[in-house]
């Protein structure tokens, strides 16, 4: 029996009513959207999404835009679509710099970006900075688009960087849902685009992300949406940051300025260094809380900005030199680069 769609127009899962438990399922087949994506819309729930961790078979006519949101630009360089540029035409859409304080300096972030991609041997045609909720920026994006050649246009990144909220404003597409959570394509999404094809692709899997460990209604609050507010501080020796009861920050030597970009319900908490993992262990003061915690040390010796990559909720910046002790889950995706922005 075939639906009338044949997948859910929110995910693009193949619809089915035989097994409650396996992706696109429907009560009826007649029914535009599946279960998981039903309650997502309706409820703000989450049940059954998943990531793959391979990249699609592209046809040979291809641009491949690969869509990375300024969160994950220490993970992107990490992973196979680096490589594409050896084959296929490929830019780069850094996303969310909405996110980013308006004194920020965009050139200073596109030339990190350089730097990076220039010392990790990333193959790439350009580099574009946008927000995908900005209309001026969508509309510059469909030119840009329209002026190459290829005629398939492949949108590809990890999860939640902003490719379906792209695909939607580049296709009109009302349907697909474009929501702050991980894993939500499910399949490719296709849609005609000005007399080229474009796909929409599911987001690429990155571990560690705050998926992993909370329900998504306990988590969806602390994926930024909006333009940090920085909170800027001081931390000497002795003293201690901790970052929504994911992450805490400990001075072991040294005394260091330190910026903090979270969304506005990660709250921080500031304490004695010998405090820390009583407090991480009590839990009362936080919304997230692991439950079991490590911690490694950093011993930052030049006079430069570090930045602290906080999975997909944050960012950490902290000036050298300075040791460190950083306590959070030790599967939690945490990385250290030199700062991308300031």
């Amino acid at each position: 029996m075939q639906s009338k769609t044949n997948s859910c127009l929110g995910c693009g899962a193949k619809l089915q009513n035989e097994n409650i438990e396996q992706l696109g399922y429907v009560k009826s087949l007649d029914q535009p959207f599946c279960m998981s994506c039903f309650k997502l819309m309706h409820y703000g729930t989450s049940t059954s999404h998943f990531n793959p961790d391979s990249l699609p078979v592209f046809n040979k006519d291809s641009l491949i835009v690969v869509v990375t949101s300024i969160l994950y630009l220490n993970s992107i360089v990490n992973t196979e679509v680096k490589r594409l540029g050896d084959n296929y035409k490929v830019v780069y859409l850094i996303n969310q710099i909405d996110l980013l304080p308006d004194a920020t300096s965009k050139n200073y972030l596109l030339g990190k970006v350089q730097k990076s991609f220039r010392l990790n041997r990333v193959t790439y045609e350009d580099i574009v900075l946008m927000s995908a909720i900005n209309p001026h920026d969508i509309e510059h994006l469909k030119s840009y688009l329209l002026n190459f050649k290829e005629k398939n246009i492949y949108l590809i990144g990890l999860q939640n960087s902003g490719k379906t909220t792209i695909f939607k404003a580049l296709t009109g597409n009302k349907d697909a849902l474009a929501l702050p959570k991980a894993a939500l394509t499910q399949s490719i999404l296709k849609s005609d685009f000005n007399g080229k094809q474009i796909f929409d692709t599911p987001g690429l899997y990155q571990s560690g992300y705050l998926h992993e460990f909370f329900d998504y209604t306990e988590y969806k609050d602390f994926l930024p949406t909006k333009q940090f507010k920085p909170r800027n501080g001081t931390l000497k020796s002795g003293e201690a940051m901790i970052i929504g009861g994911l992450v805490a920050v400990s001075v072991i030597k040294g005394e260091t300025k330190s910026t903090l970009y979270v969304a506005d319900s990660c709250k921080h908490h500031l304490t004695k260094s010998d405090k820390v993992e009583l407090l991480l262990k009590d839990g009362k003061l936080f919304n997230l809380i692991f439950d079991h915690y490590s911690f490694k040390d950093y011993k930052l010796q030049d006079s430069i900005k570090y930045q602290f990559t906080l999975a997909d909720f944050g960012i950490l910046h902290i000036m050298g030199p300075v040791t460190i002790r950083i306590y959070s889950n030790p599967k939690m995706h945490l990385t250290l680069n030199e700062g991308f922005f300031k």
